[in-house]
């Protein structure tokens, strides 16, 4: 995380900007901007601290400085700015405000935070997402109302995705969309799990797991998974096998059950190694709307198998290894069109270049290539083709490393997943290949 505050001192154009790294060793940095002289100098000031607390206090000293010296903090936060631009504005005392609530979050006395989260009140910041996830936050670790600390949870990730659904903006100073819904969404997590309300906070560590996955949050689904729904225990068990050398799976590995499980994997006795997670079934209305949105209607089979299996994961484990194929929800489809086709072609003549390419060499429409399931960590994907037409139907298997290529023609979504699963079986190379196995 990058917390960024940037100066312009008029009529000149030596612009300045102050920048702060939260971590294990917190670092305070301050850039000149608008540098043409020096390219290489433009970094002004770099401390380096063990501390937070001292550099937020530096933090704050430098920017009062800059201040003194005639400098307005401007309404900028992305981080990687280089050029204020004409006319720059400054920064609304609420945006200031929220900005300083940010700061005493990272270490401040909980009256301190609770001070400045009152004094938000009655004005814009109170609407934002940051500030309601600032607020539950110190109300979850003050031991404050949990009914109302979970419901400024709530409404922070509604605001949030209210305001992505009307294309509004947010204010969140320089802390990525991505990164503030996933601090919302694990604390609304550790809140639902704190209610006993356990497949809500599975619920949620799941949808992060898929969409943003790390290393603790791969952990916190397994924690869940072992100690509230055994019936599920075996994808801990998957998780502590393939990650366990990172640490903190130690009490997944004291189960009886996880030295049966792993003996089982390494002696390689599972005939399929393949096995599906639990289904998330999709709606009709929710297919309809997906198709509304593509402009074409999806085929049968795989109409069939969001009906029933939906958004969910084929996992395949071998004795020495793991992988999982992550099968889209249906309102994700044409924004991972829209992804492909952007790394694909960086303009729209080699966009045109590349839809007649395809067309030549395939018999396909580009445009009409579906991504609708991607193996973990790869940048790889199965497409669907749903141009009306003899290829209508039709499932190829596309990497980025060979992005004008198409491989592993299969003439319907049922064929190309059944033989996927049969490649598994039979330990085939060139099915495994696809998952990097």
């Amino acid at each position: 995380m990058h917390l960024a505050k940037f100066f312009h001192r008029p009529p000149s154009d030596d612009d300045r900007e102050l920048m702060l790294i939260p971590g294990g060793d917190p670092i305070v940095i301050g850039v000149r901007m608008n540098r043409e002289d020096d390219p290489d100098s433009d970094q002004y000031l770099r401390e380096e601290f063990s501390d937070i607390d001292d550099a937020v206090t530096a933090f704050r000293r430098h920017a009062a400085e800059l201040v003194a010296a005639g400098y307005v903090e401007t309404d900028h936060t992305n981080y990687t700015l280089r050029d204020l631009g004409p006319d720059p504005q400054p920064k609304p005392d609420w945006q200031k405000g929220l900005d300083e609530l940010t700061l005493l979050v990272l270490g401040s006395p909980l009256a301190e935070q609770a001070k400045q989260i009152a004094a938000l009140r009655g004005t814009p910041a109170e609407h934002e997402p940051l500030y309601l996830l600032l607020a539950a936050d110190h109300g979850k670790t003050a031991g404050e109302d949990f009914a109302q600390t979970l419901h400024y949870a709530e409404q922070a990730r509604d605001a949030l995705n209210a305001r992505r659904a009307a294309g509004q903006t947010h204010y969140a100073w320089s802390i990525s969309e991505r990164d503030l819904e996933g601090e919302i969404l694990e604390l609304l997590s550790s809140l639902y799990l704190l209610a006993s309300n356990q497949a809500a906070a599975l619920a949620i560590v799941e949808h992060l797991c898929r969409t943003a996955p790390s290393h603790d949050r791969i952990r916190q689904r397994a924690e869940l998974l072992c100690g509230f729904f055994p019936e599920r225990r075996e994808e801990a068990f998957d998780d502590a096998y393939q990650w366990s050398r990172f640490g903190g799976y130690d009490v997944i590995m004291l189960f009886p059950e996880y030295a049966e499980y792993v003996a089982r994997r390494k002696a390689g006795t599972s005939a399929k190694g393949w096995r599906w997670r639990p289904a998330t079934p999709v709606s009709d209305a929710d297919i309809s709307a997906a198709e509304q949105t593509l402009g074409v209607r999806l085929p049968d089979d795989y109409r069939d198998f969001l009906r029933t299996r939906g958004e969910t994961e084929l996992l395949v484990r071998l004795p020495e290894s793991s992988s999982e194929l992550r099968f889209y929800a249906p309102g994700e489809l044409a924004a991972q069109l829209r992804n492909v086709l952007d790394f694909i072609a960086c303009s729209e003549d080699e966009l045109e270049e590349a839809c007649a390419y395809f067309r030549k060499a395939y018999g396909i429409s580009l445009k009409h290539l579906i991504p609708i399931a991607e193996p973990s960590q790869l940048s790889r994907c199965l497409l669907l083709h749903v141009e009306p037409g003899e290829r209508y139907g039709w499932c190829f298997q596309w990497d980025h490393d060979g992005a004008w290529e198409l491989e592993q023609k299969q003439p319907s979504f049922d064929v190309a997943l059944k033989a996927l699963t049969d490649g598994i079986e039979r330990r085939d190379a060139t099915q495994l290949a696809f998952f990097d196995l």
